[in-house]
Parts: C-alpha cells; sequence; structure tokens
C-alpha cells in the first residue's frame, strides 16, 4: 500500500457491524472512524430489528449504509446481511461491543497486498475484561491449519479477506448459534492460507453475545454444555469433508505421547538429582558431624588450657604475695636496732675475714 495513493485509488474496506444494540456500539464505530486507512465504509447491521437511533456522530468521516428490515435476526444471518450490502474489495467483521486500533486495518491490507496468493490476514487480539481493562490473555497464536480444526483461535474482527472468498460460496452457516465464525475460517481455509500479523491491533470484551467465553476451559469438551454442543456440531460437519490425511494430522495434533516421554525423562534426571542432592546432604551431614566432634574436642583441649592458666595464674599470685611479705620481713631486719648495734661487728668480721683470706694466699 504506497502512501502516496490517494482514498480513491486504495482498495476499499468494507467493515461489517452486527449490532444489536449494546451501549457499547459508540466506542466500536469511533474506531472505526479513527482508522488510518482512508477508504472505508460502514456496514451496520440492525440485528436486533429493533432500531439503534442516530449513530452518524460516531462515525462522521465514514461512509455508513444502514442494513435493518425491523426484524431481528440471529448471528450467522445478520453477518450474511453485512456481506450482501458491502461493497469492498476486502471485508472485515466487527461485533458492537469489541472495537480495533487505528492501525489495524492498515496493517492488513498492506499484508495482503504484499502476498501474491493469501486472501485473507488476521492481527492478534488482546481480550479485556467488560469493562475494557486489558486481561493476560492475548489471541496471538501463528496460522496453524491443523489447530484450526481443533479449535478457533481467530476472533472474528481479527481478519480481514478478500472479496474473492464470497466468490467461492463462502457464506455463515445459520445452522450454527455458536461458532459460525470458526465455520466461516474453515469454509474460507479451503480456498487460501492465512497471513498472521503478529501485533496486537483488535481487542475483544468478554462477557459478549458470540457465547464462546468460558472461565472453564474443559467445558468446551462437555457435550452437557454451550460450547461442547457448538463444537460437536463443527465436527459433525467437517468431520466427513476432512481427509484421511486431515484426520490423521489432527489426531497427531492431539497426541501427546511424546510430551509424555519428555516429561517421564524429565521426571527421571529430577529424580536422580534429588538422589544425588540427598547423598550430598548425607555426606555433608556426616562431615558437618565430625567437624562438629574435633569442635568440641578443641573446645575441652581449650578449657584444660584455660584452667591451667588459671592455675598458674594463682600460683604467680601466691608468689607475689610471698615476695612481698619477704620483703616486708628484710625491711623489718634492716630497720631494727639490734641490726644497727651489730652493724660495726658485721664489719669488723668481713675485713678480719678478708685479711685471713689474703694471708692463706701467701703461704708456701
Amino acid at each position: 500500500m504506497s502512501p502516496e495513493k490517494s482514498a480513491q485509488e486504495l482498495p476499499l474496506v468494507s467493515v461489517i457491524c452486527r449490532s444489536m444494540g449494546h451501549p457499547e456500539l459508540s466506542h466500536a464505530l469511533q474506531s472505526i472512524n479513527a482508522q488510518n486507512y482512508p477508504n472505508l465504509e460502514i456496514v451496520l447491521v440492525d440485528a436486533s430489528g429493533k432500531g439503534l437511533g442516530d449513530v452518524s456522530a460516531y462515525c462522521a468521516t465514514v461512509k455508513l449504509a444502514l442494513v435493518a428490515d425491523g426484524k431481528p435476526h440471529r448471528r450467522a444471518a445478520a453477518a450474511n446481511a453485512g456481506l450482501d450490502a458491502a461493497s469492498g474489495e476486502f471485508l472485515l467483521l466487527l461485533d458492537d461491543d469489541d472495537w480495533i486500533a487505528p492501525a489495524h486495518i492498515s496493517n492488513l491490507v498492506r499484508c495482503l497486498q504484499s502476498q501474491s496468493t493469501i486472501k485473507a490476514a488476521y492481527s492478534n487480539t488482546q481480550k479485556t475484561d467488560a469493562a475494557g481493562t486489558p486481561v493476560d490473555y492475548v489471541f496471538g497464536m501463528a496460522y496453524d491449519p491443523v489447530l484450526l480444526r481443533r479449535d478457533n483461535y481467530i476472533p472474528i474482527h481479527a481478519m480481514l479477506f478478500h472479496r474473492s472468498l464470497l466468490q467461492a460460496q463462502c457464506r455463515f452457516d445459520t445452522a450454527f448459534d455458536i461458532y459460525e465464525d470458526w465455520d466461516f475460517w474453515l469454509q474460507l481455509n479451503q480456498h487460501t492460507e492465512f497471513a498472521h500479523v503478529d501485533a496486537i491491533t483488535a481487542f475483544y470484551r468478554e462477557g459478549g453475545e458470540s457465547g464462546t467465553a468460558s472461565h472453564d476451559p474443559q467445558s468446551r469438551y462437555n457435550n452437557d454444555s454451550l460450547l461442547g454442543r457448538g463444537r460437536a456440531a463443527i465436527f459433525n460437519k467437517w468431520l466427513p469433508r476432512w481427509s484421511g490425511a486431515q484426520l490423521n494430522q489432527l489426531i497427531g495434533s492431539l497426541d501427546q505421547s511424546q510430551t509424555l516421554e519428555q516429561l517421564a525423562t524429565q521426571l527421571h534426571d529430577v529424580r536422580v538429582n534429588l538422589d544425588t542432592a540427598n547423598s550430598a546432604q548425607q555426606a555433608l551431614a556426616a562431615a558437618n558431624a565430625q567437624l562438629q566432634g574435633e569442635l568440641d574436642r578443641a573446645n575441652l583441649n581449650l578449657k584444660d588450657k584455660d584452667q591451667h592458666i588459671e592455675n598458674l595464674q594463682l600460683h604467680a599470685a601466691r608468689q607475689s604475695r610471698h615476695i612481698v611479705e619477704l620483703t616486708a620481713a628484710l625491711q623489718g631486719i634492716h630497720a631494727s636496732l639490734s641490726w644497727k648495734i651489730m652493724g660495726p661487728l658485721r664489719r669488723t668480721y668481713r675485713l678480719l675475714r678478708s685479711l685471713f683470706s689474703k694471708g692463706s694466699d701467701l703461704d708456701p
């Protein structure tokens, strides 16, 4: 899609909006009006049959075609009425409680114009709660025709498709009250592969009229539930049309034996690692017990050393006290009267001893 082309040179895109008169219709129409792709028309189908009021203010820059006969129409019939009234080379369906980002249509047109054989392209879709706040889920599966036979993973407003697919007799099957879009994708897929634009440009509000929203995914396989009956109706229609090769691929997509083998191998590895960890833990416990024993012995030895040091300190204290006592006694002797009186006699004794010692040294 060249940016130099005028709006009239670009292919017309018809956005078919089936409406039951929900208050969110204004948001849906405003999101179409805000598209950065300039050549659009809105085909608004009054599926309620009760009138939709004046909605022109919500799509002032886009051509609006109203389809209304005053009668209520179920989802598939309303979609077909929109297809019949649409003039565009490309078509997109948008329910009145969902919306699209400004680049949604331009991205999809650009994708299809870059392909030579693919006639349908879809984007990623963000799931939101009833208030429009995003929740933690995105419809973003890559194209897989086998998966498409098993589940519908493409919300209806995510897909843009070429008018030539209608000429191949693709229509919404009015036998379906839910999953009519899944059946329609299966029809399209008979004539073209799908291109996947990996960008979130569509928004799906849960709790809408499609009836396919459920908080319990397993309810899809309960034949007593609405979803279970809807899936059974799809398979009743399509199983006779699928070849043995297609059925084999479908069954293969359900075969979890390889995954189970991988899980078993991973479980075995976990058990081996756990046993190794337990052995290591036991060895560590034994080493820890040995170290604790050595530490206890070292603590006892240290305690003995501390007691020995304490005994030495007590002995040293006693010796110090004895020295003090002896020093005090000696000082007392030196200070006594008798010691002083005997002083001259001691000196005379030392002198005579010295003289006698010298005389003995002179003897031949």
